[in-house]
């Protein structure tokens, strides 16, 4: 057994709205024996995702749909707010 996974994966939530990059994490997760349970593109299906699967961790874009400002960074404290101890990734290829 791989030292670096533990026997239960970690339940992971993304939120992206780059269909390819998006795409590309989710990869580089499974591939690591991480679980992908669900993936968002936008901070409203995000939250849902985060109320039905209860990740382990999120990984969030800190710009998405609509404003491309501060949605996901927004939409990451809320989910941490009800989930305290989420761990949560944030992630901008501009900021």
């Amino acid at each position: 057994m791989n030292d670096s996974v533990s026997a239960t994966p970690l339940r992971i939530v993304i939120a992206e709205d780059s269909g390819l990059l998006r795409a590309g994490i989710v990869r580089l997760l499974t591939d690591s024996g991480r679980q992908v349970v669900a993936e968002a593109q936008d901070g409203p299906s995000f939250l849902l995702a985060v109320e039905e699967h209860h990740p382990d961790v999120v990984v969030v874009d800190v710009r998405m749909p609509p404003g491309f400002k501060d949605e996901g960074l927004k939409a990451a404290l809320e989910a941490r707010s009800k989930r305290p101890h989420l761990a949560v990734l944030v992630l901008s290829q501009y900021v």
